[in-house]
C-alpha cells in the first residue's frame, strides 16, 4: 500500500499507522513510500506496528523508503528488527 501522506511526523503518525496497518490486515505485506517527502523517527514507529500485524505470517516490503529511514534506523540501533 502506498502511504497517502507526504510526511510522516509526529503529528499524522497515528493516522499513517492505522492506514497501514489496516491495509496490512487485508493482506497487503508492501508499505510504498513513494509519495513521502518528509520523515521523523515516528516512521520507524509506522515500520514496527506494520511488523506487529504481520508477525510471522508474511515478510514486510518497504518500497521507496527515504533515505533518512535509513540513517534514523541507524540512529536509533534497531537494524536487527528490520535486517
Amino acid at each position: 500500500m502506498k502511504i497517502s501522506a507526504d510526511q510522516i511526523t509526529v503529528r499524522n503518525g497515528a493516522k499513517v499507522i492505522a492506514e497501514v496497518t489496516a491495509a496490512l490486515r487485508s493482506g497487503d505485506s508492501v508499505v510504498d513510500f513513494s509519495g513521502v517527502k518528509h520523515i521523523d523517527s515516528t516512521a520507524i514507529a509506522v515500520l514496527l506496528a506494520a511488523k506487529r500485524v504481520l508477525k510471522t505470517d508474511k515478510t514486510l516490503q518497504v518500497k521507496h523508503a527515504p533515505a533518512q529511514l535509513e540513517s534514523l534506523i541507524a540512529a536509533y540501533g534497531v537494524q536487527s528488527l528490520f535486517s
